[in-house]
Order: C-alpha cells, then structure tokens, then sequence
C-alpha cells in the first residue's frame, strides 16, 4: 500500500491526525502491520524481515486509539533500534529508548492527545519500559478511553477470584510475584506470571 492508501486503514486505529505522521513512518520503513487478536502477555511485537520481507510489526485489535498509537510507536523505535544497531543490541537498552522518545517527539509535539495521556506519555517517555503496560500510571490514563468499562485490572480481581482474559481464557488468581501474579489457567491446570495491570472481566460464577 502506499500512503494514500494507508491513511484510511489507519484511521480505523488511531486517533484523528496521527494517521498521517503513521503512514509517513510505514511508508519509509516498509512496515508490513498486522492486526491481532488479543494476546495474554503484550500488546504488540517487532519481527525484523527475513530473506525479501518487510519489517513486521503487529498490534492487538482490542486497543483503544491512544493505546494503539503509543504501541504503534513503541515498536517503530525497535525497527529504527535495529536498523542502526542490529539484532545485538539490548531490545530495551539505552538505544532503544532514545528511539522511542525520538519516535514519539512529533506526536506530542503536535498536541494530537487529550492533556491526560499527554502528560501520562511525557512522564513514561523520561524513562521508557520494556512494555507500557508495566507503567501504571500510563496505563490507568488510557483506561480512561476503553470503549468497555466491564473490564478490570488484575491486580483488582480479589484473591483465589477467577477471571477471564480478552481473548477468551479462564485463570483463578494465585499469589503477586512482584508486578505479576502467579494465575491458574481452568482448563488446562497450567500456571502463568500475568501482569497485574493486565485488563480482565471477573467471572462471577465458576
């Protein structure tokens, strides 16, 4: 696709007036974006090409259109990370980092962002982390733009509770372990570290 074709793709995704600056950073890098269902431990992910492919970046269809933007931008500052260093480079290092604020300069710049997540993003972007959805004062701000308010956090669900996640699965919630919580999956027995900032729908009756 070329730009022109791109923007109303985008569109659907992101809030109004990004779409341009997102096209421009597709168009230029190659990116080949794949739409997802949601996935239990990220938002998203930057796969580098191989052989004749383009650089591949998927995001999760369930994000709001701030979440989705923010997400767009944390793996584009992987592709440029690579781009520059390569695949040895820390994923999270200094690097990429400087990449990221970088990447996420024109869009707060251009003040395409409601003042709340605005200022959420300038506080993240001091010292970004491996994945925004660790920064809890980011992710309780986009929150705020959840088109469902039937969905909770995981660290809100009490313990010994059950939950379901957005893609579909059953977990009871065990001990925290730091910013996860060790969480019993119903159908299968197994146990998973789910991020305690994770959205969930409690299961009232199990």
């Amino acid at each position: 696709m070329n730009k022109e074709q791109l923007i109303p793709v985008l569109q659907k995704y992101l809030p109004s007036g990004s779409e341009h600056y997102a096209a421009d950073l597709m168009s230029h890098h190659k990116i080949q974006l794949r739409i997802k269902n949601p996935r239990l431990t990220k938002l998203g992910d930057y796969r580098p090409p191989t052989n004749e492919s383009s650089h591949r970046i998927s995001i999760n269809r369930d994000l709001n259109p701030f979440a989705f933007l923010i997400t767009f931008m944390h793996e584009v500052a992987h592709l440029v990370n690579f781009e520059k260093s390569g695949p040895r480079v820390p994923p999270h290092g200094i690097e990429w980092k400087r990449e990221f604020q970088v990447v996420s300069t024109p869009i707060i710049q251009q003040n395409l962002l409601p003042t709340d997540v605005h200022s959420a993003l300038n506080r993240y972007l001091k010292n970004p982390k491996a994945s925004s959805c660790t920064d809890a004062n980011l992710v309780r701000t986009l929150r705020n733009y959840d088109a469902s308010l039937e969905w909770l956090l995981v660290e809100e669900i009490p313990h010994q509770e059950t939950f379901e996640t957005q893609d579909g699965r059953k977990f009871t919630k065990l001990e925290k372990m730091r910013t996860r919580f060790r969480c019993q999956e119903i159908k299968t027995g197994k146990i998973y570290l789910v991020p305690g900032l994770m959205q969930c729908k409690p299961v009232l009756n199990h």
